[in-house]
């Protein structure tokens, strides 16, 4: 039995984190805590967790032409990703999240600027896969180009719906499978979850 070929479409993000005792009020300085800066973005830990895990994987992402872009170019290098299809955008910085304690701010940076055109340009990674992995942290419109073209080419297609958005009824015909928290199962649905 052949190894099946997966697919990741979505996000790269470096994460830059602080720990602190209390989120700051507004206007307030909170000194004191940890600092760290770690790789990340949704679409690129699920490309690492494939590898990780022994799977064949494709990553097709957009990241700046920056130190973020370049460390984590040589990271999925590193953990045996196939990275054909990382794109490299010379106008915009890679994509950031800003998170303290539990709070989560993400700057998009290239990741909002992985277009549809990028997909076409690498169609022959999604003809090649058996299974498509995406996410929300890139724009809608990819996502809904990425699902339509795999569902056309017969791929199963798995979304985690992350950030929480609503979805087209379009998108959710072209998914294998959705794999939702409770925030992102309500916001789906707009029944609430108790």
């Amino acid at each position: 039995m052949s190894e099946s070929k997966i697919l990741v479409i979505g996000s790269s993000n470096t994460d830059m984190v602080i720990c602190t005792g209390h989120l700051p009020l507004p206007g307030e300085t909170v000194i004191g805590g940890t600092f760290f800066m770690n790789p990340g973005g949704k679409g690129a830990n699920q490309a690492v967790t494939v590898a990780r895990l022994g799977g064949r994987v494709s990553f097709i992402c957009k990241t700046g032409s920056d130190i973020f872009g370049h460390q984590a170019n040589q990271l999925f290098n590193e953990e045996g990703i196939d990275t054909s299809y990382v794109f490299s955008d010379t106008k915009n910085p890679s994509g950031v999240a800003l998170i303290t304690v539990d709070t989560d701010v993400v700057a998009p940076g290239a990741n909002a600027h992985l277009t549809p055109n990028d997909l076409k340009r690498s169609a022959e990674a999604v003809e090649a896969a058996d299974i498509i992995l995406l996410q929300l942290e890139i724009p809608m419109q990819t996502v809904e180009a990425a699902a339509a073209m795999a569902y056309r080419l017969g791929k199963k297609v798995v979304l985690n719906p992350a950030p929480a958005s609503k979805l087209s009824a379009g998108l959710l015909e072209t998914l294998y499978a959705i794999t939702p928290n409770e925030t992102e199962a309500e916001a789906i649905s707009g029944i609430r979850i108790t």
